[in-house]
């Protein structure tokens, strides 16, 4: 059985805020065992997954997510682009949104791990997938994934992240950028996020009354480090700063009653959270037809 006979269809789900339309689009998955959660076993990992309803799998979801208004079509991250089996779908998902990859102006990372930079490159890594976009990430992500001390020191299985993160950067070459802190783009900033990586970001968007966090990966299984916060996973860079942050934006989306959306949110892509004890609960935002 080939892969296109075990894909679903597209998924897209799309949220208004402010001037614009966030879409989650969903890449595919990433295929890694619960083994590389710390902090859990892998068998009470699976329970939890089972007991949230989810599939007896340790797949994760991939999402990128589509920014479009104010004259700008911004994509936030570019899935794993098939590397390692791990996502792949993004450019069937844009046709499906009806979106051509020639109009895509910028593109916001969340941080350079294959899973989020994968789609951003073609069979020939020199040819970026989006000739017109502007790339953007944190100062501190790129300056750690180009410092030669750090893939020198860096584990054999960990030196390929790499040269992907470097080959997507100079692809991108002198339409490539980089920020501390501020807008990024009309009505969105970005939030340094340290931990999973030194540079891992989030970007905010206000507008309207409501606003929308997409939080990169400040989770990877919901429906384990939401209420478990202290589990970490072995891409983390600093797990004891990764589950930091991880506490200290549960806490705060909790209080708020903030939107969020995440690369690794279950579809539909949004969500919100309540606190519950001295743990967190999460809410999908379910699927509308109407766009609200």
């Amino acid at each position: 059985m080939t892969n296109s006979n075990v894909w679903q269809a597209p998924g897209l789900n799309r949220r208004k805020i402010g001037d614009y339309v966030v879409t989650a689009i969903v890449d595919g998955i990433v295929a890694v065992p619960f083994d590389l959660l710390s902090g859990i076993g892998p068998d009470e990992a699976m329970s939890m997954t089972v007991a949230a309803g989810r599939p007896s799998s340790s797949a994760m979801t991939v999402s990128a997510y589509l920014i479009e208004g104010r004259g700008r079509t911004i994509l936030v991250d570019g899935g794993g682009g098939g590397i390692n089996g791990w996502g792949g779908r993004l450019h069937a998902s844009l046709a499906a949104a009806n979106v051509n990859p020639l109009a895509i102006d910028q593109i916001l990372l969340t941080h350079a791990h294959p899973d989020h930079i994968g789609g951003l490159v073609g069979a020939l890594p020199s040819a970026p997938q989006f000739p017109n976009a502007e790339i953007v990430m944190h100062d501190a992500e790129f300056a750690f994934w180009t410092d030669d001390a750090n893939l020198n020191q860096a584990p054999d299985p960990v030196k390929p992240f790499f040269h992907a993160a470097r080959t997507v950067f100079e692809a991108y070459g002198a339409r490539r950028r980089t920020v501390s802190a501020g807008q990024v783009a009309p009505g969105i900033e970005i939030e340094h996020l340290p931990g999973h990586t030194p540079g891992h970001s989030g970007y905010r968007i206000d507008g309207g009354g409501a606003s929308l966090l997409i939080w990169g990966d400040i989770v990877h299984y919901p429906d384990i480090q939401v209420s478990r916060p202290e589990v970490t996973i072995a891409f983390d860079a600093d797990p004891q700063a990764a589950a930091g942050t991880r506490r200290k934006m549960l806490e705060r989306v909790s209080a708020t009653g903030q939107l969020v959306a995440g690369m690794h949110l279950n579809f539909p892509g949004f969500a919100r959270l309540s606190k519950q004890g001295q743990s967190f609960e999460i809410r999908h935002e379910p699927w509308s037809a109407e766009l609200i």
